[in-house]
């Protein structure tokens, strides 16, 4: 049979790998990245492979568009600039063609 600090102490340990579960999960869950700026230069299609949408009333304070490089960059840019809805435009229709 347990003696009651032994109860006490297997239920502090408990108590604490459920706390540190519930920690972890709530900070991989809102650990992601925002765009908080644009870039200055635009960047040739030929070296984006695609892209994904930010949008400001979801999760982040500006709306970008998160372009993805070959080389394993990202690139946020102003969703608004020419040269980027041209970029989305291309990019739409290679990925449809795949």
């Amino acid at each position: 049979m347990m003696s009651s600090s032994s109860k006490s102490l297997l239920l502090a340990a408990v108590m604490s790998v459920l706390l540190l579960h519930l920690c972890s999960e709530s900070e991989a869950a809102s650990s992601f990245d925002c765009c908080l700026g644009y870039t200055d230069k635009s960047i040739p299609i030929r070296f984006l492979m695609g892209f994904t949408q930010q949008l400001s009333d979801e999760a982040c304070d500006i709306n970008a568009v998160i372009f993805h490089t070959k080389k394993g960059f990202v690139v946020c840019a102003d969703p608004k600039m020419k040269w980027v809805k041209r970029a989305v435009h291309v990019l739409s229709h290679r990925i449809k063609k795949m």
